[in-house]
């Protein structure tokens, strides 16, 4: 992780900062007092690191750097640019670069323009104990065309570089910039300093070292840097000196400055031009003098909808006059405004070549910036911003996306607008907050909305979302607007009686009344169908059901990074599943369709959808058993009929129906032909993740690239091996590698799941060597040199044990690897041939397999299992006896989010690529995390405070006085074993610990370990 640069577009703008390694003196300069004058002010600026804790407008969640400047030493205030200190909840430091003790300090709001580009930091002055208390004045006439100008800032991050040029233009539009957030009604000075991205926020330096300008933003490609003017920088630094509130007023309108030609032709009197503009006095303080006078009026650009401005004036009109004076100055214009808030204004402005004049009521313009959000289900929500309102066109109603979450992410993605729930009107933040409120967990909700930033549908949208409560605290936060502080506040959820999830069709689907009862195994239909062909898809028509898997990002924690699957916040993937008992609700499905526990699961059959949990997951093969919501006991519903499988030996070329989904979860059904049975050899993963492997895989001759997963059956309908695929993921592409598993490996599974008194049999369990095989032929074997050959006798031996209708001459057991702390760790080496297993001469990890089940079902009550094994390793026989423990379901059951960090027990993925550190395995980093902020790199939390961390109960035990303290030293490692050593300082507000735990059900919760504080 890393500081991002802030970097946003507008064709090709964006905000930035000073280009690396210019030379501060130009030629024809006077190069000492260039020096003298850097030397004097560089103690004054500073490197700025500032992390959004939270989506904000359309302000992504991070970590990011800028730049800033000392503009009162006395009081500690630092001036920079909006955008770099972010618009909601941020933590934030300063190091003073200039010293060579580069101090830090902590740093929080004094004042964010809610408009223009700046903003003022806030420090303690007494922390700084090395570096001179420096400011620089701030001087707005100073800002003029030819000015020979310094920007000194953090280009780059690379916390202190220099750039010069000369201001070119003082009269420039504010630039557009793709996202929502545009300055407006104030001009912008240019220069060909050629600024990139970082120093947002530094200062334009004269030769007299004051600060004529703020560093905004600049045009890729070009050498074009856009400055800030500071005139009203400069009165809003004299208020907040006073500790006075900075009036701020707007009529919800945007003006631009054009030229005098397009005025004249728009209708404006040609002598209104000359004689009060051009030869009149102009006022003191603006932009323009009689030196140098204007070149253009502002004309209305644009006017949110709704306002009072819409009714009363139109985009086109040309500003004459403000308060009885001309006034073609974006300055004179705020200083009229802002001084009227709450009050009147009257404008006189030129429409069709005639004058107008008209009184317009003048807002507090702080009051149209969001000053509180609601969170849930890791979503953020707030009211639409001003900037949102007038970019795009659309009125101060509804509720503003800024993260979608788990919940609404569904169906929108952030900078959307919602306008409904449930049919009830979500004018404000208030009307949401209620809705969300009244609706049930796990209960379908309608959402309407509208995404006004989009240039191709601005249409109404509708769906149906799903409540999830398990991803996190439904929570309001509040800014104090004399704090700048954030409080968090929890709203009581009403109390509403939940409807029995099994009863809940989803939203989109038709009423229960409407439901075709043949699709329940419950209700069999009590009037004959005409007899017709029986073939595998009829038999297996309520069977095989559509299985839908829901996580968010950052909960990914066991699936392969991709983003096919990603959409927004969302990770989704859609598979086929099979009922294997439908009076428990357990249905079957695959690892490439649930990759994970941690999720929302549904399981679709015919018109009805139901809710389900991950119950068991299969260690070794791609077998998922989900449990059905509303099933089992006295009162639960069976959900369709249970599949049969069969065990069959399958030969080359041999037909099978398919009866599964597509990629898009539609019902496919195909005709396949098998074109092998042999030993699989899967791609394995990095990040490390589970993949398949020991498994004798069933190898179709004309797959459908469409074909997800689903049943390989025979005629009449017996599943005789389940479809499924595994992903490679190689130079960015995506590649699918479709294979059956055969019913053999499946059927050791079933039989432990039967239910018994419609309660669940007990969870699970296989035995496993941890060893990953491949096969190797008899005949290489032979090759080998004499003190490497396996003897004779024991090839004999492996040739007589094999199938030769599989085999093909004869294969061995290859060991290919050996999980990190399993069985047969330092027992067993890369290279062995496995030949006995339990004295039984074994040629296929199939027979492997079958004698551990074997054991296991002898002793059905031991957790351990004694397995002789026979190996011959470099030709030499090797009896070893290894205890081999049971394998309950895989994945995490529970995880521990840790100051942003996404903890977790190592998994076995993991374990299999070799010796890897002790310690809590690092699965994700959140955004915006004290974890984020501070570049917690690593694979493994090994200790803190010096204390070691092998798990997760031992960092719980560390208890609350770890996260007391001012800064954490953490050491991580990576799976190579390097060792890292950083300090993180918590964040108990914003990143409280939390837990997530599935219980025995299948079903996740949630809990906060500490009290945001």
């Amino acid at each position: 992780h890393g500081f991002k640069l802030r970097v946003r577009s507008a064709g090709s703008l964006k905000f930035t900062g000073a280009m690396a390694g210019s030379n501060p003196q130009s030629p024809g300069s006077d190069g000492s007092t260039w020096q003298s004058m850097l030397d004097a002010v560089v103690p004054g600026i500073v490197a700025l690191s500032v992390t959004a804790v939270r989506g904000f407008q359309d302000d992504s969640a991070g970590a990011q750097g800028g730049t800033g400047f000392v503009v009162d030493a006395k009081r500690g205030l630092l001036l920079t640019n909006r955008h770099v200190c972010t618009c909601g909840p941020e933590r934030a430091s300063a190091a003073f670069v200039g010293c060579p003790a580069t101090e830090e300090v902590k740093v929080s709001i004094a004042y964010l323009d809610p408009i223009h580009d700046f903003g003022f930091l806030r420090f303690d002055p007494e922390e700084l104990q090395q570096t001179p208390l420096t400011e620089i004045e701030l001087d707005p006439l100073g800002c003029k065309v030819g000015e020979e100008i310094r920007v000194v800032g953090n280009d780059s991050l690379e916390k202190l570089q220099i750039l010069s040029g000369t201001i070119a233009r003082t009269d420039r539009n504010a630039p557009e910039l793709d996202s929502d957030y545009n300055d407006e009604n104030t001009f912008y000075a240019l220069a060909a300093s050629g600024t990139r991205g970082g120093s947002s926020g530094s200062p334009v330096l004269n030769r007299q070292g004051k600060a004529v300008a703020l560093n905004a933003a600049a045009n890729c490609g070009t050498m074009h840097a856009f400055y800030l003017p500071l005139h009203r920088v400069v009165r809003a630094l004299e208020a907040v000196r006073a500790g006075c509130q900075v009036p701020r007023g707007t009529f919800c309108t945007a003006f631009r400055y054009i030229p005098f030609p397009e005025c004249i032709r728009l209708g404006v009197e040609q002598s209104f031009v000359q004689k009060l503009l051009l030869q009149g006095e102009l006022p003191q303080g603006g932009t323009f003098s009689q030196s140098a006078p204007p070149g253009g009026m502002l004309q209305v650009h644009r006017i949110i909808p709704g306002t009072e401005a819409s009714e009363l004036l139109k985009a086109g009109d040309v500003l004459l006059q403000v308060e009885g004076k001309p006034c073609a100055d974006f300055v004179l214009l705020d200083v009229a405004v802002d001084e009227a808030v709450g009050g009147t204004v009257k404008l006189e402005l030129c429409r069709d070549g005639q004058k107008l004049k008209i009184e317009l009521k003048v807002q507090d313009l702080h009051c149209l910036i969001p000053h509180a959000f609601v969170e849930v289900g890791l979503g953020v929500f707030h009211e639409v911003p001003y900037q949102t309102a007038q970019k795009n066109h659309v009125p101060f109603r509804g509720v503003y996306v800024a993260q979608p979450g788990a919940v609404f992410g569904q169906a929108l993605k952030s900078d959307a607008v919602i306008e409904e729930i449930n049919g009830n009107p979500c004018l404000n933040l208030r009307d949401f907050e209620e809705a969300i409120q009244r609706i049930p967990d796990k209960e379908y909700c309608h959402v309407v909305w509208k995404t006004p930033s989009s240039t191709q549908e601005q249409r109404r949208c509708e769906a149906a979302v799903k409540m999830q409560r398990q991803w996190g605290v439904f929570r309001a936060w509040h800014l104090d607007g004399k704090t700048r502080r954030w409080t968090p506040r929890q709203p009581k959820e009403l109390k509403i009686a939940q409807s029995d999830s099994c009863d809940e069709p989803d939203a989109s689907s038709p009423p229960p009344a409407k439901r075709r009862r043949s699709s329940s195994a419950s209700s069999p239909a009590k009037t004959r169908a005409p007899k017709r062909p029986r073939t595998a898809s009829a038999a297996l028509e309520n069977s095989i059901c559509q299985v839908t898997f829901r996580t968010v990002q950052h909960f990914e924690i066991d699936v392969l990074p991709n983003m096919e699957n990603v959409d927004g916040d969302i990770f989704c993937c859609k598979g086929a599943g099979v009922i294997i008992d439908a009076e428990a609700g357990l249905v079957l499905t695959d690892r490439a369709t649930v990759p994970q526990a941690l999720g929302d699961v549904e399981v679709m059959l015919g018109d009805e959808t139901r809710s389900a949990s991950a119950w068991y997951i299969h260690p070794l093969h791609s077998l998922v058993v989900l449990r059905v919501d509303g099933c089992g006991g006295a009162s639960g519903k069976p959900f369709g009929v249970a599949a049969a499988f069969k065990d069959c030996r399958l030969e080359e070329g041999e037909e099978l129906d398919f009866v599964g989904v597509e990629h898009q979860g539609l019902r496919l059904s195909a005709k396949f032909h098998v074109q092998e049975v042999r030993l699989g050899s899967f791609p394995s993963n990095w990040p490390p993740r589970w993949h398949e492997q020991n498994l004798e895989v069933v190898v179709l001759a004309n797959a459908p690239a469409e074909a997800q997963s689903g049943a390989l059956c025979n005629g009449a309908g017996q599943i005789c091996a389940w479809y499924t695929f595994a992903t490679l993921v190689e130079n960015q592409q995506v590649h699918r590698l479709g294979y059956g598993l055969p019913a053999h490996a499946i059927l050791p599974l079933l039989a432990q799941v039967k239910v018994r008194g419609c309660k669940p049999a007990p969870m699970p369990a296989v035995l496993s060597l941890e060893m990953k095989f491949q096969a190797s032929q008899l005949a290489n074997l032979r090759r080998l040199p004499p003190q490497l050959r396996p003897s004779e006798a024991w090839l004999s031996k492996l040739a007589a044990a094999g199938d030769s209708r599989t085999t093909k001459g004869g294969n061995a057991i290859l060991v290919e690897g050996i999980t990190s702390k399993g069985p047969c760790d330092g027992l067993a080496a890369e290279g062995d041939l496995l030949v006995a297993v339990d004295g039984e001469v074994v040629t296929t990890v199939r027979a492997v397999e079958e004698k551990l089940e074997a054991l296991r079902t002898r002793s059905s009550k031991m957790q351990k299992f004694q397995v002789p094994l026979t190996l011959l390793r470099r030709g030499k026989e090797l009896d070893v006896t290894v205890s081999v423990p049971l394998l309950g379901s895989d994945g995490a059951r529970r995880i521990l989010g840790w100051h942003g960090l996404i903890l977790q027990d190592t998994p076995r993925a993991v374990r299999e690529i070799g010796q890897v550190p002790l310690g809590a395995h690092i699965s994700q980093t959140m955004l915006g995390s004290p974890a984020e902020a501070f570049s917690i790199e690593g694979d493994f939390l090994i200790a803190v405070d010096g204390k070691p961390t092998p798990d997760l109960e031992s960092l719980l035990a560390l208890g609350s006085a770890a996260s007391e303290r001012k800064h954490l030293r953490i050491e991580t490692a990576d799976t190579r074993g390097r060792r890292f050593l950083k300090t993180l300082e918590p964040d108990s507000l914003f990143w409280p610990i939390f837990e997530m735990r599935q219980d025995d059900s299948g079903a996740w919760s949630y809990a906060e370990l500490e009290q945001p504080r």
